[in-house]
């Protein structure tokens, strides 16, 4: 990750600069004790004494004076000739603590980086976890649009059926109603014509009696007209073509009327 070795630059420059400064500070420090060493070696008591008359006693207070600050001097440089000697064993320290703060922060950082390796592994299963989810969630939601715009359609189609069911019925009502009136009619014009051919059927008996017995007696007339005129001439079957020429006559006349009734 780019921002991990980002953190682990900015540390090295860090401990980078502390060592340095570290460093430049005790240089600094060193050569200001060798410089107040000097001073100190170049203002000894020999060296005063022989440059100023002993006997005098001025120069005995000031030699006194100077005697007492030289050894003041003295004590000084002892005391920063020890700190001189306690620098290497701080410069040991120093490194010491830096080496342990550089190895502290090395752990530190191999920590963060395999913190940020489980992270980073947690992220991505997560990721691919909620992914799958999302991918379910998203077929689940499909599954559901297609289910309700089935369950429309079939809504639609049923009402449009139920519709088209509702006018074939209403059709078929006026149909049947159609259809009972028009037997009602049909019964009424088959009793009324069944009256009719039974009336005509009576009257054709009654007109067949009534032309039979004309013909009857009309042969019978014509037979004792001709037996008188002919006397004799006239033979038996004679007779008897006429009389079935009248019966001819007559069944034609029976199949007319017969005819005119079924047509009504």
């Amino acid at each position: 990750i780019p921002r991990r070795h980002l953190i682990h630059e900015k540390d090295n420059e860090m401990l980078v600069t502390i060592t340095r400064q570290y460093e430049d500070y005790e240089r600094c420090e060193s050569m200001e004790l060798d410089d107040k060493i000097r001073d100190l070696i170049a203002g000894t008591p020999e060296a005063i004494s022989s440059d100023i008359n002993v006997n005098s006693p001025k120069t005995l207070r000031k030699t006194a004076c100077w005697y007492s600050q030289d050894m003041d001097r003295l004590s000084a440089s002892g005391t920063y000739m020890e700190s001189e000697e306690c620098v290497p064993s701080r410069r040991k320290d120093s490194t010491n603590s830096l080496e342990q703060k550089i190895k502290c922060l090395e752990k530190q950082r191999q920590e963060l980086l395999e913190v940020n390796q489980q992270w980073d592994q947690q992220f991505r299963n997560m990721k691919e976890l909620y992914e799958r989810k999302v991918l379910e969630l998203k077929t689940k939601l499909a599954a559901t649009e297609d289910i309700c715009t089935l369950e429309k359609e079939q809504k639609q189609r049923v009402t449009e059926g139920d519709r088209q069911l509702e006018k074939e019925k209403e059709s078929l009502r006026e149909e049947l109603e159609a259809l009972q009136k028009e037997n009602m009619l049909l019964k009424e014009n088959n009793a009324l014509t069944n009256r009719k051919k039974e009336h005509y059927a009576c009257e054709i008996k009654r007109l067949n009696k009534v032309a039979l017995q004309d013909a009857l007696t009309i042969g019978s007339s014509s037979l004792s007209e001709g037996s008188e005129k002919c006397k004799g001439r006239c033979s038996h079957a004679e007779v008897r073509t006429k009389v079935e020429s009248h019966k001819q006559q007559v069944r034609v006349a029976s199949l007319r009327s017969y005819c005119q009734l079924t047509l009504f």
